[in-house]
């Protein structure tokens, strides 16, 4: 195995075990400091931090689960791996599987890879992976569910960001057209607020 290859499976495998805890209790806590620091300088843009659980509103995931009580059950205030990733989860239901994931991964907070590196590494290793255009720096999907490598990826180069984008829809809701319009929609909506 060459080296990148080894780098990209150790990376891979910390965001897939932090994504299965994503109950962790620390995780639960809102700490106020951790909301969109950065500087004002636009030279300093790729030190700034995004904190997800910011950049989209309970109306924003209300207008897909109408009839939903939504509610946040993790909210990472700190980087929750190597790669500066920080999660914000919002549950639409509790067995139906109804949900929303935005992740941030920023260069600002990656101790192992920067962002434009991610993308490209992970990329290679999703099955039936689907390119996206229209969003972003570049972008793929890599289907619903919650599957190793699903959801949308999108690159925000001159932001040193890489958002993940996952929706739940429901037990046997496979409409892949309607997850990826839906992550679409989503992942405008942040990068409209980097």
């Amino acid at each position: 195995m060459t080296n990148i290859s080894i780098r990209f499976l150790v990376a891979f495998g910390l965001v897939i075990f932090f994504v299965a805890c994503s109950n962790d209790d620390s995780s639960n806590s809102k700490d106020e400091n951790a909301t969109s620091i950065g500087t004002t300088n636009s030279q300093d843009i790729s030190m700034k931090v995004y904190d997800p659980c910011e950049m989209l509103t309970s109306k924003d995931i209300q207008e897909i689960f109408p009839e939903a009580s939504i509610k946040i059950t993790t909210h990472d205030t700190k980087p929750a791996n190597p790669l500066g990733m920080r999660r914000c989860f919002w549950e639409a239901s509790e067995d139906d599987m109804k949900f929303v994931q935005l992740t941030i991964s920023s260069d600002s907070e990656s101790e192992a890879m920067k962002v434009d590196e991610q993308f490209e590494n992970n990329r290679k290793y999703i099955q039936n992976v689907k390119s996206v255009s229209g969003v972003g720096d570049g972008a793929y999907y890599g289907g619903s569910g919650l599957k190793a490598g699903a959801g949308l990826h999108v690159l925000v180069k001159n932001k040193g960001v890489l958002l993940g984008v996952q929706v739940g829809l429901g037990f046997g809701n496979k409409d892949e057209q309607k997850h990826l319009n839906i992550e679409k929609s989503i992942a405008e909506k942040v990068i409209q607020k980097l």
